[in-house]
């Protein structure tokens, strides 16, 4: 096919055009209205004039290698025909003009324009191939070798335009029918007269058409036939013509510099972009470390708020405290000595019962507090975020839904600190010694007392009251001296404890400290999930724009090697 470097180099930039327009279309690169991308599809124009049955449609089936346009013996041709790539079809456009679309491969490089004759007898004819014949690519000027010197065209060719004329040749058609020694005669008088009316010799190929159709339809080319019709430098020169064409290098230049710009401008939105992501990591950055300052300053803090859970601990000492005094009531104490014992166990579950409520209580109110600083630093992020990265960040991660299940984690991770904190308290089995010893004591009163008792009644049976009333009387005085021994020894007991119970309320502190700690920094891990949306974006910001850099650096040196082909 003619042209095939220019149409390769055309096909190469028109695929490099759409592939850039592609990535300018995925990043919303807007299209310059000053720069519109060129057009490269247009196919080359050849336009075949001459008088009627010169061999114009001939001339033309030769170039495609096909029966596209009708040919015969006889004119086929009476209006302007205009073949063009498609589905078959004829349709009118205008008077004397239809436009004829074939599925022939030929035609998506280029549209022939096949006309009437210049003698023809229909009014009407030129004017209609006039603007074609102008703005052609190729004019073909179609003479028969029988009879070169036709006035009618050679009166077309002196009026077509400086410019059109540059981008004419003469065709001499039927050659085969000649003697070859007759084709230099012809030739000649060919430039003679090209030189008589246009002032110029035009470029002339003597052809057969009908043998180089023939040629290429036969399935092995029939050399023979080729080298009869002349064909070779005829085609030669129409590629030479469309390579050259000041026009159509100037359209392959146009696209690339439209494609060379709108790559410069891709790299420009690109640097941008990575230079904003950047901005964009150091303001990620800045917030996380916003909430690391947070989380320091309330861990700083935390040996403070745990005053709180010191407040409670006393609370409840006073608490477990009245419960042991009440247990240690004279007729309790009196009914346990014949029943058995068992409140030193009892305080001491009831105190790590209380110690479990202070721990949770503790960490409801402090784990809402920290819930709380950081909802309030979040609603100064938000709208930072917003304004910084243009996309809404959502809810505070431990806000909401999440409340709930945040502050239950950390009065979780509390409660198990207790039973630690209660063991370095050092206060189980304090009270056992303590209140065996006193149970010891009045169980010695009770049974002296009762002894005396005892041996009181049975001296008033024996009817010795004196003695009776004495042993009574001493009786008595042992259970006066059980309950003064009981409560003095309640009230030291209890006393005991108490001072035991609050000496130890920083030991109970310090035992929940370490947990407390972590309970905070694993909240505020939780918090920090808020910017989890923040980072993705950003990550697939730069996961988009890494393999969009790639394929325009890619395009940038597929385009220059383009260029060497310009």
């Amino acid at each position: 096919m003619p042209g095939e470097r220019y149409f390769a180099v055309r096909d190469r930039l028109s695929e490099l055009l759409g592939w850039i327009g592609d990535l300018a279309d995925e990043v919303g690169l807007e299209e310059e209205a000053d720069h519109p991308a060129p057009t490269l599809s247009q196919p080359i124009l050849i336009a075949a004039i001459g008088e009627v049955n010169a061999g114009k449609s001939s001339l033309l089936n030769a170039l495609a290698g096909a029966e596209i346009c009708p040919a015969g013996s006889l004119p086929m041709t009476s209006e302007v025909r205009l073949y063009r790539h498609g589905a078959d079809s004829d349709q009118e456009r205008q008077a004397l003009l239809y436009e004829c679309r074939r599925p022939h491969d030929y035609l998506r490089n280029f549209d022939l324009l096949d006309t009437p004759g210049t003698n023809s007898k229909t009014n009407g004819h030129a004017e209609v191939a006039e603007p074609f014949v102008e703005h052609a690519d190729l004019v073909l000027v179609v003479f028969t070798a029988e009879n070169p010197w036709t006035a009618a065209t050679w009166d077309a060719v002196s009026r077509l335009s400086p410019e059109a004329l540059a981008r004419t040749a003469l065709v001499v058609q039927r050659i085969d029918l000649k003697q070859p020694q007759d084709i230099p005669i012809i030739l000649g008088h060919m430039r003679d007269l090209s030189l008589k009316r246009v002032g110029q010799v035009l470029p002339i190929f003597p052809v057969a058409a009908r043998p180089a159709l023939e040629a290429k339809l036969a399935e092995s080319g029939s050399p023979e036939l080729r080298s009869a019709s002349r064909f070779s430098d005829f085609e030669h020169f129409i590629s030479e013509r469309i390579c050259e064409s000041m026009d159509r290098r100037q359209l392959l230049h146009d696209a690339w510099h439209h494609a060379s710009r709108t790559l410069r401008r891709l790299e420009s939105r690109f640097d941008v972009q990575r230079r904003g992501m950047e901005d964009d990591s150091y303001f990620l950055a800045g917030i996380e470390h916003e909430m690391e300052e947070l989380r320091d300053s309330v861990l700083g803090s935390a040996p403070k708020s745990l005053v709180a859970a010191l407040g409670r601990f006393r609370i409840e000492v006073d608490v477990v405290v009245r419960s042991l005094r009440s247990r240690l009531g004279w007729w309790r104490s009196l009914a346990r000595l014949f029943t058995g014992d068992g409140t030193a166990a009892e305080i001491e579950a009831t105190f790590a019962a209380r110690m479990q409520e202070v721990a949770i209580g503790f960490g409801m109110d402090d784990a809402a507090r920290l819930v709380d600083a950081c909802m309030e630093h979040w609603e100064g992020v938000r709208p930072r975020v917003k304004e910084r990265m243009g996309f809404e960040p959502g809810i505070c991660s431990v806000a909401g839904e999440e409340r709930d299940g945040v502050i239950e984690r950390f009065v979780a991770r509390l409660e198990k600190a207790v039973p630690r904190a209660l063991s370095s308290l050092r206060v189980r089995g304090v009270l056992d010694p303590e209140l065996r010893r006193r149970n010891a004591s009045l169980k010695g009163f009770t049974a002296i007392g009762l002894l005396f008792a005892i041996g009181a009644g049975a001296c008033g049976t024996f009817g010795m009251q004196d003695l009776a009333l004495m042993l009574l009387a001493v009786a008595g005085l042992v259970f006066v001296l059980a309950t003064v021994t009981g409560w003095i020894t309640r009230a030291r007991i209890v006393a005991g404890y108490r001072e035991r119970l609050l000496a130890g309320a920083t030991t109970f502190a310090d035992g929940l400290k370490a947990d407390h700690g972590e309970a905070i920094r694993l909240l505020f891990q939780e918090y920090s999930h808020s910017l989890i949306e923040v980072r993705r974006q950003l990550a697939s910001e730069k996961a988009a724009l890494q393999p969009r850099m790639e394929r325009s650096n890619s395009l940038y040196i597929a385009l220059k090697s383009v260029e060497l082909d310009l």
